[in-house]
Formats: structure tokens, C-alpha cells, sequence
């Protein structure tokens, strides 16, 4: 739908591209991205520097002036389910959690959308078919087949939300590892496959983000999970071992991290067993009335990253800090 030039900005000196419409396309398209892309600040999502007009054939068009992305666009089947795999599909869904977060729904996800600049940074791109959260349905099957939803394929006017990003996301991630996808997604509509066949080129991804990749599928889109809580999840696994507690008990500080995974918590009045997985802190033995954030503690319980344990009850309580450092995934 629409046409690009490579320019540079005299001014300030810089490459950008220059995006307006062809000859017959329906100006609302780019504005559109106009409107998408002015409310989204992201690491993770193509820049708009300006708005300005153009000679065309006849009469001046508007164009918009974008960030210029000085890299590879994805390919399908191009990657292997590794670290790097892991680091990708996680900058993607940081890129789409802050479109969300504007309540923005791209419509469009797919790995010729995306891009990797020279930094290795994640760049999601094309705005074009774009809708505000308030205004999301369409009179018209649009998008690309295979990671369209299965609710895009209705034949009467179709409301829908970001879970059809959320969708996308899914069949992205399996389209970056394999060009053969089960044939129920090459359906229209689609269905989800069978758990066992989406999970083939997932091999050595552990099992928790291939079953939350594969819940990206789901037909209905309220068992879909929100790219936040996917982001989250990724990140997790990202910071692998990287995480570290400290608390402070009777004058006695106690880490918890890689090299020390276990420790415990005796306050007289109650005591606490916590263990370190690589993943999240849990509680594994609790005896006495202990409570974390003032809620009482269960064995199994995650203990959050910044929290305040209380031992005890009435005078004699004991209140201890629990705090963990955030390390950053990169980039």
C-alpha cells in the first residue's frame, strides 16, 4: 500500500525514510501510522521525526519521516531455538507490550515487519494497518493469512482486540524457526495445532515459554496470554541465575543467588526456609506465624522482589527487608 525513499535529513544529518501512500490507497491508512506511531515511545518500535508533504504525479501528498533501520529484516526459518532466539522473541514482545500499552493494536505482526539493526537492537515496523484500542473493527478480512487470527476471518463487521498481536507474536516466533507450520494454521479460519506439533522446533526451549508460546494460539482470544505477562515470562528465563537476595536477620546478612541457593530464617517467634531456582525465590519450609507484605506465608509461595517479612504477632514481631537486585536484559 504504500511506497518508501531513502533520504537524508540535511539538517540534522542523518539517513531517514520517507513513506507516503500509492496512487489509490486509502488515505486513512497513513494516518494510521500517523497516529500509532506518534503516541508510542519504544526501544523496540520504528521512530516518526515528521509529517510533511510531497510533489506527487498531480498534486502534493502527505508522507511521513521515519526512523531509517540500518539492518536485516527477519526471515522465516532462519533461526534456531538458542540464547539468541530467546534474546529476539523477548525484544519483540517488550516492542508490542508498549504498543499495547498505548493502547494501540499493530494488526500486522510478522517477521518481514521486524527488523534488527546494527546494534542487535529489535525494531518493529509498518504501522499501516494500525487501530486505537476504541475503534478496533473492520467490514473486511485484512492482514496476512497466516498469522491473522482466527476471529479476523469472520464475513460481518469483526471487532477485535490485541490478542490478535498476541496471536501473531505466536506464529512468529514458530514461522522464525520452521517455513513448515502445522497445516491447521494454514486453514481459513485457522485452528490451533496439537501441542506435540507446534512444539517440534522448540526442541531444548524450556517447557514453561513453549507452552506459553503455544497458548499464544489459542482459538478463543481470552486464553490468550497478555504480552506483558510473555515478556515477563522471557525475561525470566533470560536472567537465568542472575538474580540476587539480600536479608538482614539479627545483625546477620544472608544472600541468596547461584552460589548460595538455600537459606533460613529463624526469628524465635516464626522461622523461614527460602530457596533460589535460577528463576524465583520460594518458600520451601515456614513454621510459626510468618507473614510476607502481610499476608501469610505458604510453603510454595515466590517471594517478591522488594518485600518486608514480619515474624511473630502483637509486641514481639519481628520485621525484616527482602531485597532483590534487577539485573537488565540487553539490548
Amino acid at each position: 500500500m504504500g511506497e518508501v525513499i531513502f533520504c537524508e535529513d540535511l539538517h540534522l544529518q542523518r539517513q531517514v525514510v520517507l513513506k507516503h501512500l500509492q496512487a489509490g490507497v486509502e488515505a486513512r491508512r497513513l494516518l494510521d501510522e500517523q497516529k500509532a506511531l506518534s503516541k508510542v515511545r519504544s526501544k523496540h518500535v520504528v521512530q516518526l521525526y515528521d509529517i510533511v508533504n510531497i510533489q506527487g504525479a498531480v498534486t502534493q501528498q502527505p508522507a511521513i519521516v521515519l526512523e531509517f533501520i540500518d539492518g536485516e529484516t527477519l526471515q522465516v526459518g532462519s533461526l534456531s531455538a538458542n540464547a539468541d532466539y530467546l534474546n529476539l522473541i523477548w525484544q519483540i514482545s517488550c516492542g508490542l507490550a508498549d504498543i499495547h500499552s498505548h493502547r494501540i493494536i499493530h494488526r500486522d505482526i510478522k517477521p518481514g515487519n521486524i527488523k534488527i539493526d546494527g546494534e542487535g537492537v529489535v525494531k518493529i515496523l509498518d504501522f499501516g494497518l494500525s487501530r486505537n484500542t476504541a475503534d478496533a473493527e473492520t467490514r473486511s478480512i485484512i492482514g496476512t493469512p497466516i498469522f491473522m487470527a482466527p476471529e479476523l476471518w469472520g464475513d460481518q463487521t469483526i471487532a477485535f482486540d490485541s490478542s490478535i498481536d498476541v496471536y501473531a507474536f505466536g506464529v512468529t516466533c514458530l514461522a522464525l524457526l520452521t517455513n513448515e507450520p502445522p497445516l491447521s494454521l494454514r486453514h481459513r479460519p485457522p485452528s490451533q495445532p496439537t501441542l506435540a506439533d507446534f512444539s517440534t522446533p522448540f526442541a531444548g526451549m524450556p517447557a514453561e515459554i513453549t507452552n506459553a508460546l503455544f497458548q499464544c494460539l489459542a482459538t478463543s482470544r481470552q486464553d490468550r496470554p497478555s504480552m506483558q505477562a510473555i515478556k515477563n515470562l522471557l525475561e525470566k528465563h533470560l536472567l537465568r541465575d542472575r538474580h540476587r537476595a539480600t536479608v538482614v536477620l539479627n545483625g546477620v546478612a544472608n544472600t541468596l543467588d547461584h552460589k548460595n541457593r538455600r537459606i533460613s530464617l529463624n526469628a524465635t517467634v516464626g522461622s523461614l526456609t527460602i530457596e533460589y531456582d535460577g528463576l524465583a525465590f520460594t518458600v520451601t519450609q515456614v513454621a510459626g506465624a510468618v507473614y510476607i507484605n502481610n499476608t501469610s506465608v505458604t510453603v510454595g509461595a515466590i517471594v517478591p522482589g522488594c518485600c518486608v517479612l514480619t515474624f511473630g504477632n502483637g509486641s514481639g514481631r519481628k520485621f525484616v527487608t527482602f531485597d532483590v537486585s534487577n539485573p537488565e536484559v540487553m539490548p
